[in-house]
């Protein structure tokens, strides 16, 4: 009864650890920074359903605005961020509003089953979505929370993994062990 507790226990944290690596890998946030006048990087490939982070990191403001009204950041100062999540497939280009020299895109690719992305609207949808959710972050401190909390996540993630793996050998070695002294002690005990 012992030995079944053991086991169950080790493959439930097996399981566990699995399950917590799947649900890391969902969607995705890339980052962009702006720095020296331009987008970096310039290009940006995602999935649907993914979003990119564009982080100020120069000392004037700049913008992240799609040709078509698809998506535009605002004003980013010095050090704020700003999160836009496409909902749909696409190739989005953009450029600071305010710098109209400094230029990047986003490429939105669907599952392999859909057909290939499509250039983004030139003009606006009449509900100003263009698949896309803009989340403002008021400063650069939320990015790097948010990416010191995704290595933070996926350091869990390997330590809750090698755990398992770890409970089951040695689940594996303590029962091999219990079998071999169980057969070599006398049964008269």
């Amino acid at each position: 009864m012992v030995r079944m507790r053991r086991w169950t226990l080790a493959a439930a944290t097996a399981a566990l650890a699995l399950w917590v690596v799947a649900g890391s890998v969902v969607a995705a946030d890339s980052a962009v920074m702006i720095a020296g006048f331009a987008f970096s990087p310039a290009t940006v490939t995602i999935q649907v359903g993914d979003s990119v982070t564009w982080t100020n990191d120069d000392s004037t403001a700049h913008t992240a605005t799609a040709g078509g009204g698809a998506f535009d950041t605002g004003s980013l100062g010095n050090g704020e961020s700003a999160t836009v999540t496409f909902d749909t497939a696409g190739t989005f280009a953009y450029v600071c509003s305010i710098h109209p020299q400094m230029t990047g895109s986003v490429v939105a690719e669907a599952a392999a089953a859909t057909p290939a992305p499509t250039p983004a609207p030139t003009t606006a949808p009449a509900d100003g979505g263009g698949g896309v959710t803009i989340t403002p972050a008021p400063t650069d401190t939320m990015a790097a929370e948010a990416a010191e909390d995704d290595r933070t996540s996926l350091a869990v993630t390997v330590a809750l993994a090698a755990l398992g793996i770890v409970m089951l050998v040695g689940t594996f070695i303590a029962d091999r062990r219990f079998r071999a002294r169980v057969e070599i002690e006398p049964k008269g005990r």
